[in-house]
C-alpha cells in the first residue's frame, strides 16, 4: 500500500513541475567581438629561382658602328619567295630603321653571291629567278620580303630555291649616301662590308 502511496506521489509531482514550466526567453544579443590576436611570425625567404632565357638581339647596338648585317644561314624560298627579319624590336630601333637602307645579298648552294633586286643563278648558272625586295617594320618585327617576278623555267608558278645564305645590310642613309659618291661597288657584298669597316662581329641571326 505504501508503494502504491509513493508511485502516485511521484506521477502527481511530475504533472505539477511540467505544469509550472515557463515560456523560453529571447536569444540575447551577441557579444563584442573581441580584440584580434597577435600577427604570425613571417614565414621563410624562398631560394632564388632559375635565370630566365636571353633576350632578343634588337638592330641597333651602342657601339656606333651605324651599319650592321642580319643573316639566315641555309633556307628555302617558299612558293618561290623568301621573307626573312628579326622580332623583338625596341622604340629606338625602329626610328633607326626608318631612316636606313637595306641592301640584300642571296647566296646560292652553290655559294655565288647576287645583289637584289635581280636576277640570282643555280644548276650552274642554266637556271635563275628574278627577284624583287621589300621591307617593313610592324608591330617590333622587321619583315624583309625576296619576291619572284621571273624565272627561266617554263612554269606557272616560281620554282623553289634553295639558298646557302640570305643577307640584309642596313645602313643609316647619311651614311650610305656619303659613300655612294666613294664609288662603292653594293653589288659585291665582300666590299660593300669593307666600306662600312663591318666584320662577321657584326653579323646577327634572323628569326
Amino acid at each position: 500500500m505504501l508503494k502504491n502511496l509513493i508511485i502516485v506521489a511521484f506521477f502527481a509531482l511530475a504533472v505539477f513541475v511540467a505544469g509550472c514550466k515557463g515560456d523560453q526567453g529571447d536569444v540575447g544579443p551577441a557579444g563584442a567581438t573581441g580584440p584580434a590576436g597577435p600577427a604570425g611570425p613571417a614565414g621563410s625567404v624562398g631560394g632564388v629561382g632559375p635565370q630566365g632565357p636571353k633576350g632578343d638581339t634588337g638592330i641597333k647596338g651602342d657601339n656606333g658602328i651605324g651599319a650592321l648585317v642580319i643573316q639566315t644561314g641555309n633556307v628555302k624560298t617558299t612558293d618561290g619567295n623568301f621573307i626573312f627579319g628579326k622580332s623583338g624590336l625596341t622604340t629606338a630601333d625602329s626610328a633607326f630603321l626608318a631612316r636606313c637602307v637595306i641592301q640584300v645579298y642571296v647566296t646560292n648552294a652553290g655559294g655565288r653571291t647576287w645583289a637584289m633586286p635581280g636576277k640570282a643563278y643555280w644548276d650552274g648558272l642554266s637556271t635563275f629567278t628574278e627577284f624583287s625586295n621589300y621591307s617593313r617594320y610592324l608591330n617590333t618585327r622587321l619583315y624583309i620580303a625576296l619576291v619572284a617576278e621571273r624565272w627561266s623555267e617554263q612554269l606557272p608558278t616560281a620554282p623553289e630555291r634553295d639558298f646557302q645564305n640570305v643577307r640584309a645590310l642596313i645602313i643609316p642613309a647619311e651614311n650610305y649616301n656619303a659613300r655612294s659618291n666613294a664609288n662603292v661597288d653594293y653589288s659585291n657584298y665582300d666590299e660593300a662590308m669593307k666600306a662600312y669597316g663591318l666584320t662577321e662581329a657584326d653579323v646577327i641571326q634572323a628569326d
